[in-house]
């Protein structure tokens, strides 16, 4: 049977309105042309971490019709044991962007550089804190691999529910700084409230800040988003899925779409490098959660 034959869903498990929920409508929207013509739309199924969207997708086994769309999360949320699956249980098909992580301070805030915010935190141990999303999340190891880099000073990760929740938190004067990433704090910098310290990658939007390693950080913590399929998808049936979605990814509202939300577009060179990425991902926050002590061994 041809393929695709049907029209196709897009599952989310992420928050509506929120970036990975951005992605999923932004990609519904462009991807009808390059499929056929089919209707393309977004299936929210929130819920356990992300294992509610995940039970779905691995239930539609060999299904070309049902797609997820895959955060670094997810893989945090492997890691943790937080949910019961691994990225061996779907089809990974293309990474698609990455959202690069910074630090964000209020405009009246003393610390001009990284340098400054990591020696106070050295002068006064345990003063100093950081708002970001999630107590074990993507955005906490981010952090937790900048502060291994400046010697792991001792500054309190205060955790909130969102990102949005962090960088208000930080504008209040209840933080020292925000953990973010840009398109949480651009109506901030617009208004001349927040500056950023740094930025683990160049963003175009950010032409003057330096990045981590312009300040002597080597690392380039970044969020990503991308697409898997089910588990038991055909190696041809996955290439030409690969093939529609990096057409409708070129589609100029998508590019619209990733220009005003300051993303990089990062595919990948094939589907199988996506999945060892994912692989890695995994290992790397489970070494890392186990280095800092805050990984349940029993899980």
């Amino acid at each position: 049977m041809a393929f695709p034959s049907r029209p196709v869903e897009i599952v989310s498990w992420a928050t509506p309105g929120g970036p990975t929920d951005l992605l999923s409508r932004a990609l519904a929207e462009a991807a009808p042309p390059h499929f056929g013509g089919q209707r393309v739309t977004v299936m929210t199924r929130q819920g356990g971490a992300g294992a509610a969207g995940m039970q779905y997708l691995q239930g539609r086994e060999g299904d070309p019709h049902v797609l997820g769309v895959f955060t670094a999360s997810g893989t945090v949320n492997m890691a943790t044991g937080r949910i019961p699956f691994a990225p061996e249980d779907f089809t990974p098909i293309l990474r698609i962007q990455i959202d690069p992580f910074l630090i964000a301070v209020r405009d009246d805030s003393p610390f001009r550089t990284l340098g400054d915010l990591f020696e106070a935190a050295h002068a006064r141990p345990g003063e100093v804190s950081v708002s970001g999303f999630g107590a074990a999340s993507a955005h906490f190891l981010g952090f937790a691999r900048l502060r291994a880099a400046a010697g792991d000073p001792d500054i309190r990760w205060i955790a909130y529910e969102g990102s949005a929740d962090a960088v208000v938190a930080a504008l209040g004067g209840h933080t020292d700084a925000a953990h973010t990433n840009y398109n949480i704090v651009r109506e901030h910098l617009r208004a001349g409230t927040m500056r950023v310290l740094g930025v683990a990658l160049p963003v175009e939007a950010l032409p003057d800040t330096p990045s981590y390693a312009d300040q002597g950080y080597d690392l380039q913590p970044v969020h990503w988003r991308g697409v898997v399929g089910p588990p038991g998808l055909a190696p041809e049936t996955r290439a030409d899925i690969r093939a529609r979605l990096l057409a409708a990814i070129e589609d100029p509202g998508f590019r619209e779409y990733m220009e005003r939300a300051a993303l990089e577009y990062a595919t990948m060179e094939d589907s199988d490098a996506f999945g060892a990425w994912m692989a890695e991902e995994v290992m790397t926050s489970r070494d890392l959660l186990r280095r800092l002590g805050i990984l349940d061994e029993s899980r």
